[in-house]
């Protein structure tokens, strides 16, 4: 189910495969494809859309079009990372079950012997795997996972001669009080809100013993051919009363090495004394290693996601992205991700709401200190990069990723693709300044404009203000022009800049752009009229 509450269902349509371990295999042929790097940074990003023409309305509606931007996600590398790694882990997953394979049946009956606690060696090695993924709160793990999940539909209708609903993706969230029961509860509704079926009825009473349910959990899981099972906010599980969270763990350990339904586990630094002991005995040889995700150095990820959502202005005054006012977001943000947006965010409210209409460093550090007044030591012990501090609040613990770091796979494609597209961006950004530049030449020529003084005017500009708008290039340009002309040339302008002002003035007070205004008071002429053939 998304987030919008829609379950994506699709009828299974096999694709053939080029790697042998995933060929003749329906529940990985019904897949969508592998995908590259590349395609994978296309099809993660999410730019909500965005008019500059917004920048003019009311301040009422441009806070509602500040929410907006909660919704914007950038993939930088790490998230390419989770995709690739995910992307094993569902279909490795499947090459142990293979409803095909004459085996499948019989390994059904055995996963339901084990589940009864029947002492049976299983002859078909599972080829399901789990791995961790921890870091601090606000990191952006949830967004990310959700992102990835999005790729895939939840549900495959297989068809005769199978007939198989196959369940692709499974999220449960850890309960709150580290329940094992309440886990499988909530594992029931899930299911039979996607299947229409009455498992919680069933199996989900409290009649039942945690027992009895775990066992229908891992049945209902095999039987559904569950590709992937992710259980989120794992650090409740601190909260588990005696052996809760060991019963959990040992039931997780069971789904992953003998029913074959791979587990991945997404919690905060808090989880990491469970994820490192209790989960340890899963995890061999998943060859996917674990992920931490500390708060984002100051580096190429981080430059691209700050260039991006600038973009994303609602403040009258168009604000160019200067490196002390990236500084100062990274350092009242300390890379985290989801304060650096709410930051943004709250900082162009707070332009909006005084009536500055314009973004400086010290309003990002007072906004930092009046609205995140919560997470204010938290950032202030990471900061320190003391750890006798950090360690006062175990969200943000750091972690030895040692471990992580020898399982990591070669990162040298997907900083290939980081680049690459810094590169189409920053293209785009010289299409766009070269297609307004032209066209200020051509309006200002059309003033009866000297051509090397409009060129000279205009590219001054545009190179101190890169990310003006046609309309304030206009009128910075005319501004130059008239400071730069001597007085045997006042046939340049038509009127002197105070009344070109008060016509732009004006031209606000109707919500007409200044190029707008000036246009309609015949300072400026169309140039496709005057210069056509």
């Amino acid at each position: 189910m998304n987030n919008n509450g829609y379950i994506h269902v699709q009828e299974a349509i096999y694709q053939d495969q080029e790697l042998v371990d995933f060929q003749g295999n329906p529940l990985i042929e019904a897949l969508p494809p592998i995908l590259s790097p590349d395609d994978a940074f296309d099809k993660l990003s999410f730019f909500p859309e965005y008019d500059e023409k917004e920048r003019q309305l009311s301040d009422h509606l441009r806070y509602h079009a500040l929410i907006r931007l909660t919704r914007f996600f950038q993939p930088v590398m790490q998230h390419l990372d989770l995709e690739q790694r995910f992307s094993r882990l569902l279909r490795y997953g499947y090459v142990g079950r293979n409803p095909l394979s004459p085996d499948y049946t019989k390994q059904l009956n055995m996963a339901h012997c084990v589940l009864n606690g029947k002492d049976v060696k299983p002859d078909v090695r599972s080829t399901a795997s789990s791995f961790t993924l921890m870091g601090f709160s606000g990191i952006g793990k949830t967004t990310a996972i959700e992102r990835i999940l999005s790729l895939y539909p939840q549900l495959l209708i297989h068809k005769h001669p199978l007939n198989i609903t196959q369940i692709v993706w499974l999220k449960l969230n850890c309960p709150h009080d580290g329940s094992l029961k309440s886990l499988c509860m909530d594992f029931f509704i899930k299911v039979d809100r996607l299947l229409g079926t009455n498992y919680y009825e069933r199996f989900g009473g409290r009649r039942n013993s945690i027992s009895s349910m775990v066992t229908r959990m891992g049945q209902i899981a095999r039987l559904h051919c569950i590709g992937a099972l992710i259980i989120d906010e794992i650090q409740h599980l601190l909260t588990a009363k005696s052996s809760g969270s060991e019963k959990m763990m040992n039931f997780f350990v069971t789904l992953v090495n003998e029913i074959g339904v791979p587990v991945m586990m997404i919690g905060t630094m808090r989880a990491r004394s469970i994820l490192q002991q209790d989960f340890r005995q899963a995890r061999r040889g998943s060859g996917q290693g674990d992920m931490v995700w500390q708060q984002m150095s100051k580096g190429d990820d981080w430059d691209l996601l700050v260039e991006s959502m600038w973009q994303y202005q609602w403040i009258r005054q168009n604000v160019e992205l200067t490196g002390e006012l990236n500084n100062t977001l990274y350092e009242e943000s300390q890379g985290i991700v989801d304060i650096a947006v709410k930051l943004f965010v709250l900082s162009q409210g707070r332009a909006i709401e005084t009536g500055e209409e314009t973004i400086t460093p010290g309003m990002i550090r007072k906004v930092a200190s009046d609205d995140l007044k919560l997470v204010q030591p938290m950032l202030k012990a990471l900061k320190s990069g003391l750890l006798s501090e950090i360690e006062k609040y175990e969200d943000i613990v750091p972690m030895d990723i040692e471990d992580y770091l020898q399982h990591r796979i070669s990162s040298i494609d997907l900083r290939a693709t980081i680049q690459r597209k810094k590169e189409k961006q920053a293209e785009a950004r010289q299409q766009r300044e070269t297609s307004i530049l032209e066209k200020v030449i051509l309006a200002l020529i059309g003033l009866d404009i000297d051509a090397n003084l409009a060129e000279k005017a205009v590219t001054t500009i545009l190179k101190q203000y890169p990310s003006i708008t046609q309309a304030e290039l206009m009128q910075k340009a005319l501004i130059f022009i008239a400071e730069q002309s001597a007085p045997k040339n006042k046939k340049i302008l038509k009127a002197d800049v105070n009344e070109l002002q008060k016509i732009v003035d004006q031209g606000k007070k109707k919500k007409v752009s200044a190029y707008q205004a000036l246009q309609e008071a015949g300072y400026i002429k169309n140039p496709l009229e005057e210069f056509a053939l």
